[in-house]
């Protein structure tokens, strides 16, 4: 019965395309190996590969002070939707005017000029997200 047995598992890997095999079944060991057959690999055509250079991009650089988020959190330029915005361009503030809000977990935080000055750009819009230490707006 074993002999039948080897001579199948023979016959088998003859016909197959494997190269070499071990089989260990209670008492009885066979290792089987045959000289691989040449494979002959053909590469793939591969499609032309487009290549798109992207320009890194540059902080904005602006003159004068920023104002900058303290927290993460959704930026208001207003005390509520029918209020007028605290500041828009070209206002003149003071130092400790409050100039927008950053709602952050359900608490209204109130962002305070940290100069005297012009605003000369609002880099957000209202109801944005903003990250910890982004610009807001710029105090000329």
């Amino acid at each position: 019965m074993k002999l039948d047995f080897i001579k199948q598992i023979m016959s088998e890997f003859d016909q197959s395309n494997v190269t070499k095999m071990k089989v260990e079944i209670d008492d009885l060991k066979i290792e089987l190996e045959k000289e691989s057959e040449k494979v002959e690999y053909v590469k793939p055509v591969e499609k032309e590969k487009k290549v798109v250079v992207e320009e890194p991009i540059k902080p904005m650089q602006t003159a004068g002070t920023p104002v900058k988020s303290p927290i993460v959190g959704v930026f208001y330029s207003a005390s509520s939707p029918e209020s007028e915005p605290y500041v828009t361009v070209g206002k003149t503030v003071k130092k400790g005017d409050i100039v927008c809000i950053i709602e952050a977990m359900k608490v209204m935080n109130e962002i305070k000029a940290p100069c005297d000055g012009t605003v000369t750009s609002i880099l957000v819009e209202n109801e944005a997200l903003v990250e910890y230490d982004q610009a807001l707006m710029v105090i000329e």
